[in-house]
This record gives C-alpha cells, structure tokens and sequence, in this order.
C-alpha cells in the first residue's frame, strides 16, 4: 500500500550496509553489545538498508 500525497522517486539497497553495522557493533552503546550475537550468528545476511526519495504531490 502506498501513501496518499506522495510519489515514490527511487527505491534501493544501499551498499554501506556492512559498514555502518560494524561501526555500530564497535561503538560502547549498550545496544550495540547487545546486537553482536546476532550478528555473529548471520543476521547480516538477512539485514539491508534501503534508500527511498519520494515526491510529495
């Protein structure tokens, strides 16, 4: 479902992925900590971030 007034422009997968996830996992924030089991056992695989430009109508 889309939403009303807007257009979207341009949707993909960003390639930073692995890097912000590994600033994030050597930060202090607990978190953060938290997040590394998870990651440690293949959760990367199934983790993405998505750019989106919309137009507002």
């Amino acid at each position: 479902m889309q939403t009303e007034g807007v257009e979207i422009v341009d949707m993909h997968a960003m390639e930073c992925t692995a890097e912000a996830w590994a600033d994030w996992l050597a930060c202090d924030n607990p978190y953060a900590q938290g997040d590394r089991a998870a990651i440690a056992a293949g959760a990367l695989g199934y983790l993405n971030t998505i750019a989106i430009t919309l137009r507002k109508l």
